[in-house]
C-alpha cells in the first residue's frame, strides 16, 4: 500500500523528534510544521492522511489550528489526534467536541502512539468505503469517441469549460493511465496526475481525500485529474479504480466531465457505467460513420446505451459533399445531441494558445455549438437535436 502522510505539529523540536521515533519503521511519510500558521499552510499543501497536533503551542494553539481545519474544504475531512501534556477533561473535550478523532497524553509510550495513528487511519478509510452516495452527487458525462483521432477531448474539454459558465462546480478526468493530452491543450503541468492512485492496492482508498491531492486546480475554474503524457511505468487502471474515481470526484463538484478511452475495454466500461448520460463523438467521414454502429452495439449491450447516450456529430472540413448529417441520421438509429462545425483554423490557435476554443474565440460558430451542446447534457433531461 502507498505510504500515508503524518503532518507532526509541535513547537518543541525534542516532542516532534520522540513522535517521529515512535513512528519509525511505520508504513508512514513523516512531515513537521513548527508552528499553527505553517501546519495551516503545509496541511493545505500536503493534505495529509492524519495530523498529530500539540495543544499547547505559542502564538495560535492547537484548538485554534483545529478549527481552521475544520472549517477549510481541503482539510476538513484530515482526522487529527491531539497531542497534550496536560490531562485536562475539559481541554480534550472541546478539541473531541470540535473535530478531533483522538487524543495522546505525554508522556506516551511508541506503542501507545503507534497504536493510535493506526487505529485513526484505519477508521477514517472504512468510514469513507462505507459511507453512501450523497444524494446531491454531481452529475457525470461521458465522452468516447467510436475511434481514436476524431476530437473527443477537445469536445469534453470546451464542455466542460462551458458548463462553469453556469456558476457550477467542474472536473474533469482523463481515465487512462498514459498519453494525457487535456494538459497540453491547456498549457498546463500535468505534474500532478493520476498515476499515484493507480498504487493504491485498495480501491476503496480512491477517496475524495486522497484525489484533492492530485487535482490540478486551472485558472480556468477547471478541476483536472490528468494523465501522465508519456508511460513511466506500465501501471494499468482497473474497473473499480475506475468506479472510486469517478464517484469520488462526483461528491466533489457539480459536474464531472470523463474522457473515455474509445477502446471498448473492461476499464471503459466501468467509466461509462458511472455516468449519468454518454455523448458518443463521430467525426463526418466514411470510417467514423461506419464505425459507429459498432460502438452503439457495444454500449446497449453494456447497458449504457438508448435514452443515456447520444451522437455528437464533428465536422472537421466544409468538404464532404457526399457525407451530409442527414445521411448520416438516416443511417444511425440514435439521438443527435450536437452537431460541432469546422474551424480548423480556430481550433489551431486555440491548441497554441493554450486556451479552449469556448474562451479563445466565444463569438465563433464553433464555440456557440459547443455551448448549446453544454446546456443540452446538464439540463436534466438531455434532449435530441431535430433536423
Amino acid at each position: 500500500m502507498a505510504h500515508r502522510k503524518i503532518m507532526i505539529v509541535d513547537d518543541d523540536a525534542n516532542c516532534r523528534a520522540v513522535l517521529s521515533d515512535a513512528l519509525e519503521g511505520e508504513p508512514y511519510t513523516l512531515l513537521e510544521a513548527v508552528n499553527g500558521q505553517q501546519a495551516l499552510e503545509l496541511a493545505d499543501k500536503e493534505l495529509p492522511d492524519l495530523i498529530l497536533l500539540d495543544i499547547m503551542m505559542p502564538g495560535m494553539d492547537g484548538g485554534l489550528v483545529l478549527n481552521k481545519l475544520k472549517k477549510q474544504e481541503r482539510t476538513r475531512s484530515i482526522p487529527v489526534i491531539m497531542v497534550t501534556a496536560l490531562n485536562s477533561d475539559t481541554q480534550i473535550y472541546v478539541c473531541l467536541n470540535d473535530g478531533a478523532v483522538d487524543h495522546i497524553c505525554k508522556p506516551f509510550s511508541n506503542m501507545v502512539v503507534r497504536a493510535r495513528v493506526r487505529s485513526a487511519l484505519q477508521s477514517h478509510a472504512a468510514s469513507t468505503r462505507e459511507k453512501p452516495l450523497a444524494a446531491n452527487q454531481g452529475k457525470v458525462l461521458g465522452f468516447i469517441g467510436v475511434k481514436g483521432g476524431v476530437g473527443t477531448t477537445t469536445i469534453a474539454l470546451n464542455v466542460a469549460v462551458a458548463l462553469l459558465k453556469t456558476k457550477k462546480t467542474v472536473a474533469v478526468a482523463e481515465i487512462r493511465p498514459y498519453a494525457g493530452t487535456i494538459a497540453i491543450q491547456l498549457g498546463a503541468s500535468s505534474a500532478l496526475n493520476i498515476d499515484p492512485l493507480l498504487r493504491y492496492e485498495h480501491p476503496g482508498d480512491i477517496n475524495p481525500q486522497t484525489l484533492g491531492k492530485y487535482l490540478t486546480n486551472h485558472p480556468t475554474g477547471l478541476r483536472l485529474l490528468l494523465a501522465p503524457p508519456d508511460i513511466s511505468e506500465q501501471r494499468e487502471i482497473t474497473g473499480q479504480q475506475a468506479e472510486e474515481i469517478i464517484k469520488g470526484l462526483a461528491s466533489m463538484v457539480d459536474y464531472v466531465v470523463v474522457d473515455i478511452p474509445a477502446n471498448p475495454t473492461k476499464v471503459a466500461k466501468a467509466a461509462l457505467r458511472c455516468c449519468q448520460f454518454i455523448a458518443m463523438v463521430v467525426e463526418l467521414e466514411s470510417s467514423g460513420v461506419a464505425a459507429a454502429p459498432a460502438m452503439i452495439k457495444a454500449l446497449d449491450a453494456w447497458g449504457v446505451g438508448g435514452p443515456l447516450m447520444g451522437l455528437v456529430l464533428v465536422q472537421r472540413t466544409a468538404d464532404t459533399p457526399s457525407m451530409t448529417v442527414g445521411y448520416v441520421r438516416s443511417h444511425l438509429a440514435c439521438q443527435f445531441v450536437g452537431v460541432i462545425p469546422p474551424a480548423p483554423d480556430l481550433c489551431a490557435q486555440a491548441l497554441r494558445s493554450g486556451s479552449p476554443l469556448v474562451l479563445s474565440h466565444p463569438d465563433s460558430i464553433c464555440a456557440t455549438a459547443l455551448g448549446e451542446l453544454a446546456c443540452r447534457l446538464a439540463a436534466e433531461h438531455v434532449s435530441a437535436l431535430t433536423f
